[in-house]
């Protein structure tokens, strides 16, 4: 069973032109909260990554329905995390960076689950995101596990 603490967000944009959200400017964070998830490998207890996958649609079980690392600037970008194994209240983050290097998004979850588990982080900006490169950066008890591009042309 997977139980999952989801608190999304309406991404505040990436652009100066939405600095009244608070963020700061070049571009700015766009922090969203959103679910994504690990498992406990069982025979060594540790987190377990399996991929992350990018797409603009993700279907019910939170798997990407369309893979794609090309996007429009109105596009959502999804990314979809596949785990395996065991874990109690496992925290997982999803840093999302821009081509800079600047933090835009980062998204936590706890999970809780018994097998395999799909996770899902997105971004978007109401106004459409900037032209450039993103990387969703999968980390793990803090440390990096994957790192996957998306490009907006």
């Amino acid at each position: 069973m997977r139980v999952s603490r989801v608190i999304p967000a309406m991404a505040c944009g990436i652009v100066a032109s939405l600095a009244a959200c608070g963020k700061n400017e070049s571009p700015p964070r766009a922090s969203v909260d959103s679910a994504a998830g690990i498992a406990a490998s069982p025979a060594h207890g540790a987190l377990s990554f399996v991929a992350v996958d990018v797409g603009r649609h993700l279907n019910d079980d939170r798997k990407i329905s369309d893979k794609t690392d090309d996007f429009a600037p109105t596009d959502t970008i999804f990314a979809s995390v596949h785990t395996s194994g065991r874990a109690t209240n496992a925290p997982v983050v999803g840093r999302w960076t821009f081509q800079d290097g600047t933090t835009i998004a980062e998204q936590t979850d706890s999970v809780t689950t018994n097998g395999d588990a799909y996770s899902a982080f997105f971004i978007v900006r109401p106004g459409g995101l900037p032209k450039g490169k993103y990387t969703i950066h999968v980390l793990v008890n803090g440390r990096e596990t994957q790192a996957k591009d998306a490009t907006v042309k």
